[in-house]
């Protein structure tokens, strides 16, 4: 479904798709960004690993809660209006970041960064839908498509750079001189014009209903993320998804009677759009949640430090300049349900390739096939997946439509995360209890010992242990270091084959469901 050539009267909307990739970049790279600079925050502010971990999860759980809510307040008041102030709360919230001189401080200070991220993210596709047209909207799309998988992937290569060259601080100062930049850039080329404004007053109940649901479930999952050993059914998870869930049927109950409802759900009419959003979640728990672990693999395991790891997942990122805008111009010709399938296989596909190539002596050098064909897929796949759900609405759905996309991206990397978690955690026990038992050199009394240690610290922190000076210092160190890396091993072949099977998955729904592009208009 097309606009008319309204946005033809502005000729200044590339300039304006540059102001909304450097927000998107910005917002969407302080997710993992963080993650190379834990190490020193946690140094600098004395802080516990509990703490650490809520350095990332305040962000994303705010950024996730309020991405429907922004894109709402867009139709009402104008998303260009919407973005700029989004784009005023994430850079202040970067400087007072920057500014944190206790752990508490840099929490709440991230929350409030993300709030301001969480706009720049959900306006960004219906900003881009009601400023291009035809094949120029799927070209700034696959634009803005490759934005977002390499801010996505891209993290620890600028943030390793950072830290290792400056501090800490200045992962959040380096948003001040792009936030402006960016905020003069908005307000200078982002046109006003807007196809349709919501009418109506803001359905205040609804969207405490949505904030609530999505609210519940992702701090159910962190919570369940952060406390490993316990189980679904404790009440700290247990009663915040089932919260989510008696909150999600009010929110649909809501949005069925209320006059001026927050969503409007006919837009799930149409099976292109529903396509859509699925395959948003499965690219986001199959694709987005595993660069986290990805990481973690690279520089515990492997040996590479925050630098080296992002310039060599560089080789999966790079795909997205390239191919996006490629892409972008291909879905104005092709079916996007075969083209997200196409996409979605190939990362399948590399994820499998990865799963084999891994072993205790594997290096880059071993993985950089799989990581080229991964590369292939995800820089592919955002362009058709989200013109898909621009042309299956309305021009006044836009909004909603850009709003949906983004949540249920970011509900799937918390998905991912969790589950990829378990994962790696079941099969890293199971590793270290096969390999520990084939160590017959070692005194029985030190593998047990070590064994109840590295299993209470977890994956994350097993290489640390077992290369700490005390485990160095016994003849047994080099058997100990390659158990636990085997045993880890173990753990990361499992998460990449459930990844590749949740893409697989993702595909084949969006070939059936997604019928937009090619020769079926809407």
């Amino acid at each position: 479904m097309q606009n008319s050539g309204h946005e033809k009267t502005n000729p200044k909307r590339w300039l304006a798709l540059i102001a909304i990739s450097l927000g998107v970049f910005m917002a969407l790279i302080d997710t993992t960004v963080v993650n190379v600079a834990l190490p020193s925050i946690q140094t600098s502010l004395n802080a516990s690993y509990s703490d650490l971990q809520w350095v990332i999860s305040s962000y994303t759980i705010v950024f996730s809660v309020l991405l429907l809510i922004w894109a709402k307040l867009g139709d009402l008041y104008g998303r260009k209006l919407m973005f700029m102030i989004g784009l005023v709360i994430f850079t202040i919230g970067s400087g007072l970041d920057a500014a944190s001189t206790t752990i508490g401080m840099l929490h709440i200070f991230r929350a409030i960064q993300a709030i301001g991220g969480s706009a720049l993210m959900s306006l960004s596709f219906a900003l881009i839908g009601t400023s291009f047209d035809g094949k120029e909207r799927g070209i700034a799309l696959g634009i803005l498509s490759s934005i977002i998988g390499l801010s996505t992937a891209s993290g620890p290569l600028l943030g390793g750079w950072l830290v290792d060259a400056f501090s800490w601080q200045s992962i959040f100062t380096i948003n001040l001189p792009v936030g402006v930049v960016t905020l003069i850039l908005a307000w200078l080329f982002i046109s006003n014009k807007q196809v349709h404004h919501a009418s109506g007053r803001v359905d205040f109940l609804g969207m405490l209903l949505s904030a609530g649901t999505i609210f519940s479930l992702v701090f159910g999952l962190v919570q369940k993320e952060m406390h490993t050993n316990w189980g679904w059914g404790e009440l700290q998870v247990a009663g915040y998804l089932a919260a989510a869930v008696i909150l999600f049927a009010l929110f649909i109950w809501r949005q069925k009677t209320a006059k001026n409802p927050m969503m409007d759900l006919s837009m799930f009419k149409s099976s292109s759009f529903t396509g859509a959003v699925i395959i948003a979640f499965f690219l986001g728990a199959g694709l987005y949640g595993f660069f986290a672990y990805l990481s973690t693999f690279m520089q515990n395991y492997v040996g590479y430090t925050a630098w080296q790891t992002g310039l060599r997942q560089a080789t999966i990122s790079g795909f997205s300049l390239i191919l996006g805008p490629i892409a972008g111009m291909l879905t104005n010709r092709l079916r996007h349900g075969y083209m997200l399938a196409f996409s979605a296989f190939f990362i399948g596909i590399g994820l499998f390739t990865l799963s084999a190539l891994t072993s205790e002596t594997a290096t880059f050098a071993d993985f950089w096939p799989a990581f080229i064909i991964i590369g292939i897929g995800g820089g592919s796949i955002n362009p058709p997946m989200t013109t898909a759900a621009m042309s299956s609405v309305q021009p006044y759905q836009m909004g909603m439509a850009s709003g949906m996309i983004s949540t249920f991206m970011q509900v799937g990397v918390s998905f991912g995360v969790v589950f990829q978690g378990l994962r790696l955690a079941d099969g890293y026990q199971t590793g270290l209890t096969h390999h520990f038992v084939t160590l017959s050199h070692v005194p029985n009394a030190i593998i047990t010992a070590l064994h109840k240690v590295l299993v209470e610290a977890g994956p994350f922190s097993g290489h640390a242990i077992i290369t700490s000076k005390r485990v160095l210092a016994t003849p047994y160190a080099h058997e100990l270091e390659l158990a636990v890396r085997q045993a880890f091993d173990y753990g990361f072949i499992n998460v990449t084959r459930l990844d590749a099977i949740l893409l697989i998955i993702g595909g084949v729904l969006a070939a059936i469901l997604i019928k937009t592009g090619g020769n079926n208009p809407s």
